[in-house]
Order: structure tokens, then C-alpha cells, then sequence
């Protein structure tokens, strides 16, 4: 059974805004190439934290867990224009694959990634966030 009826997903996708191209690649190699694709954010949430990002418009994001950026893309749509991203991911092996995808994007110079756990990484990071 599926978690939320098709009729609903798909008048959601019909009214929302379409990914980038770079996203629809980003998701397309993920699942061709990337253990457990799932995790991957997907259009309908991606959308919906881009929205949320515009709407704020913060001049910081702290995000903790990147997969292959996905989510790291959409959030950074809002940013303001001196804003920073701040994501931070403990798989070693998924950074090249993150870095290609997002120094092809306009918010390249505005996405910081961070290796490590969470807890170590936070700590050492002086961020005001509201």
C-alpha cells in the first residue's frame, strides 16, 4: 500500500514548480549509480524546501546529511546573495559526486560541505542561525 494515494502525488506534481535540469541528472545518476536511491529527496520534496528557503531567505543553512545534494540544491535556491550553506555528510565517498553536481550549479561558491559526524563538525562551526 502507498503511503499517500497517486491521485494526490500526482495533482501535486501537476502544481508545483519543475526541477532544473541539473536536479533531474543529479536524481537519474543517483539511482543508476548510488546504493540506496531512495534516500534522494525527489521532486515534490525538493520543491517544497526550495520554498521554504525563498520564503526565508536566510543568510545561513546548516544541513545536516547530503546524500548526493539534492536537497543541498533546492535549499541553497533561497539564499540570500552573500548566504552560506553549511551541509554536512559522514559518507567519504559520496563528496566527489556531491562536488561535481554542485560546482555546476549557481550556488557553487555558496555551499560549504563538511566531512565527519555531525556532532564533531557543529562544534567547531561559529554560525548564527535563526
Amino acid at each position: 500500500m502507498d503511503f499517500i494515494d497517486n491521485k494526490i502525488l500526482d495533482y501535486a506534481l501537476l502544481h508545483s514548480d519543475n526541477e532544473s535540469d541539473l536536479l533531474k541528472e543529479l536524481a537519474k545518476e543517483t539511482y543508476q549509480k548510488i546504493l540506496q536511491p531512495r534516500m534522494l529527496s525527489g521532486p515534490l520534496q525538493g520543491r517544497f524546501l526550495s520554498l521554504l528557503s525563498k520564503i526565508i531567505q536566510p543568510k545561513t543553512i546548516l544541513e545536516v546529511g547530503t546524500f548526493t545534494g539534492y536537497g543541498t540544491l533546492c535549499l541553497a535556491e533561497g539564499l540570500r546573495k552573500d548566504g552560506l550553506l553549511h551541509t554536512i555528510d559522514t559518507n567519504e565517498e559520496l563528496i566527489d559526486f556531491q562536488k561535481k553536481y554542485f560546482n555546476r550549479s549557481d550556488y557553487k561558491d555558496q555551499i560549504k560541505c563538511h566531512l565527519g559526524a555531525a556532532k564533531d563538525v557543529i562544534s567547531k562551526l561559529n554560525l548564527y542561525l535563526i
